[in-house]
């Protein structure tokens, strides 16, 4: 670093020249890093030797460099923000699926006593005989509906919440459990299951960045894991 000598002339010492400084505080704001950035431009120049001065050139560079940082940081502000307004909007359109029922993965269906319920099979590869087998809490068969061939991806039906006697069953949870044929002749192929339920309530987890759905028969899903839904 450059020191002063006893006549008072400015002196350079190449054996400080390249300590540290003593201040080591680190900001973490935009405005931080800048002020942190001049004061080491400052240190640098103030510590030359004079020999062998900075290049302007290499000034211009640090100083680009530190426009370029800068406008990062506000880009990524930015970027939050819309972020941030975009999930809000996302948030206040999954509000109108109240009432209505998204398909979500599972294999048990509370039925309400009345009406029918939409069931779904995704297939990973085509199937025939794709069998849907309704067993009720005590582990007996209600109700077994042949679906005949299935198209790979999610193949609908419904069961009417009747049992093989075409007789109305009370209301209560069932189990619905798939099995089918695949073209190699295999009769052990289990498509995922799925089965529709109203939504009652409509939530943010607790980071924002999830918008979870609470459905009449219990189950918590995320919006973004529904793909298709019965009006």
């Amino acid at each position: 670093m450059t020191t002063t000598n006893a006549m008072g002339i400015r002196t350079y010492d190449p054996l400080t020249a390249n300590k540290p400084a003593t201040d080591t505080t680190v900001g973490t704001t935009g405005a931080d890093q800048t002020q942190n950035f001049l004061k080491l431009l400052v240190a640098q120049i103030q510590n030359q030797d004079p020999m062998s001065p900075m290049d302007a050139s290499t000034m211009t560079s640090q100083m680009s460099n530190l426009s370029m940082v800068n406008s990062m940081q506000s880009m990524n502000t930015s970027l939050s923000s819309l972020l941030s307004q975009m999930q809000s909007a996302n948030f206040i359109t999954q509000s109108s699926s109240i009432g209505h029922s998204p398909l979500a993965t599972s294999n048990t269906i509370s039925y309400s006593g009345s009406g029918s319920v939409l069931l779904g099979a995704n297939v990973a590869n085509p199937l025939s005989n794709l069998t849907a087998t309704i067993v009720d809490s005590t582990g007996n068969v209600v109700n077994t509906v042949n679906l005949g061939s299935a198209q790979a991806g999610m193949n609908n039906y419904s069961w009417d919440g009747t049992d093989s006697n075409g007789q109305p069953v009370p209301a209560g949870r069932y189990s619905v459990t798939l099995v089918g044929t695949d073209a190699a002749g295999a009769t052990d192929q289990s498509p995922t299951s799925y089965v529709a339920s109203p939504v009652v309530n409509v939530s943010k987890s607790a980071d924002g960045k999830t918008v979870n759905l609470q459905l009449a028969d219990g189950r918590m899903v995320d919006s973004a894991s529904v793909t298709q839904w019965d009006t």
